[in-house]
């Protein structure tokens, strides 16, 4: 009985040893692998971080403009990279060169825009306060009705110390082969804007010019272009500046009284006339609708183009492209301005003797005579566009024919002598003949 007890307490002795191993080494599995787990979350969790950009840095994407979206798959693409997982990175950069070819440059420029801005802060507090109103007066938002551009320009331009420049670096990497319109001298740029403008006075095109950019807008403000153009349209009665109630060249050529040289008047006359009685049917008496129309086009250096025709514009405004047309029908002639009135002299466009046969001129002569038209119109404006209407306040013809001249004068019926209206042709203005003088 001893001995099996005994047996029974040693078997005893060593399974409760065996087991209590065996839960050691259980203990020690489970520390090494949390252990190794705290490890994989930690690891994760700080790739995890840098691999997502905050909130508050980018803005949801359904909220972003395109190019705005391709920068911020531009910048997870770099972040993912410095993680190393570079074809992750490469989906990123792919989306992102879809949407924005060069937005690699773009967002090399806003890095190197802000550098500079903190390398070069300016150190007083007066520059400080200065450059943050510039910034405010910058938004987009900002009420500009009541602003002076012109003065605003020139303190921004003063700043920076330059009229226009490149817009980018990924700009002047297309332009190393070539120069830039900032390269060119002031003289010479004001020099072509005067072509800009030319001698027929395209100053429509000089302010699409001033809309490019800040620079440009100032060059467009030159008064010597403008004094000149005033010149040329007023003449003689251009007057002072100082005596006048313009403030510059520019605000008397926009608010004084003048006619538009890129496209031509034009009224519609429309009216009934009977017709003579049918031989066969004595009650019988037809009704004629008659239409025609009436054209001006004026120059800038006083030369007027008449045109009455029963064609409609579409095939007519190209007959007075022409300074000297050959057409019989056009009267060519000169006109003045005098305050808010056009005067105008002309008279029947005769073919040259080379272009008749013998004879032919002494016919048409005895049968005309010569015929000489004087008209005087009012320019009125409307409230979508100014000097854009003529009324007619008086209309004559001088008749010489056998050394005796007889004058008819017009009766302005508003019905055969209906106002005229201004329409803009764009193929008047498609060629410079010479600069502005």
């Amino acid at each position: 009985m001893d001995s099996t007890g005994d047996t029974v307490k040693e078997d005893d002795d060593e399974s409760s040893s065996s087991s209590s191993n065996v839960q050691h080494a259980l203990d020690e599995f489970r520390e090494k692998w949390q252990q190794e787990l705290k490890k994989d979350n930690t690891s994760c969790s700080s790739l995890g971080k840098s691999d997502a950009l905050s909130s508050n840095e980018l803005m949801d994407k359904e909220n972003l403009s395109i190019e705005q979206q391709a920068k911020v798959w531009f910048i997870q693409g770099t972040e993912l990279e410095r993680a190393g997982k570079v074809f992750e990175a490469m989906r990123f950069y792919r989306r992102a060169v879809q949407l924005v070819p060069d937005i690699e440059f773009k967002v090399y420029d806003r890095v190197s825009v802000k550098q500079q801005h903190r390398s070069n802060k300016p150190s007083s507090e007066v520059e400080q306060l200065t450059s943050s109103l510039i910034e405010t007066n910058l938004q987009v938002n900002e009420n500009l009705e009541k602003t002076d551009m012109v003065l605003r320009f020139q303190t921004l331009l003063a700043k920076s110390g330059k009229l226009f420049e490149t817009a980018s670096s990924a700009d002047r990497m297309l332009i190393v082969t070539s120069a830039h319109f900032s390269d060119l001298p002031m003289e010479v740029i004001l020099y072509i804007l005067h072509w800009v403008v030319s001698s027929e006075l395209d100053l429509k095109s000089l302010e699409r010019f001033s809309s490019v950019c800040r620079g440009f807008y100032l060059l467009a403000r030159d008064q010597e272009i403008w004094k000149k153009a005033c010149v040329r349209v007023y003449g003689i009665n251009v007057g002072n500046l100082a005596g006048s109630p313009f403030a510059t060249w520019r605000e008397m050529y926009i608010n004084r009284p003048r006619v538009h040289f890129h496209g031509c008047y034009i009224s519609r006359t429309s009216y009934l006339r009977l017709g003579e009685n049918s031989f066969q049917d004595q009650f019988y008496r037809p009704v004629q609708l008659v239409e025609y129309y009436r054209y001006f086009r004026f120059f800038a250096d006083g030369k007027v183009l008449m045109l009455t025709s029963p064609d409609d514009p579409q095939s007519c405004v190209s007959k007075l492209k022409a300074r000297h047309p050959m057409q019989s029908e056009i009267l060519k002639g000169h006109y003045r301005l005098h305050n808010d009135e056009v005067i105008i002299a002309a008279q029947r466009n005769r073919l040259s003797t080379q272009n008749q046969r013998p004879g032919r001129k002494k016919e048409i002569e005895s049968e005309y005579g010569q015929q000489t038209f004087y008209l005087e119109l009012k320019i009125v404006s409307t409230s979508k566009r100014t000097f854009s209407q003529l009324h007619w306040r008086q209309y004559s013809m001088i008749q010489l024919r056998n050394n005796q001249e007889k004058t008819t004068t017009f009766d302005l019926a508003p019905t055969k002598y209906p106002p005229l209206y201004f329409s803009h042709v764009k193929s008047y203005h498609q060629e410079s003949d010479g600069p502005l003088k």
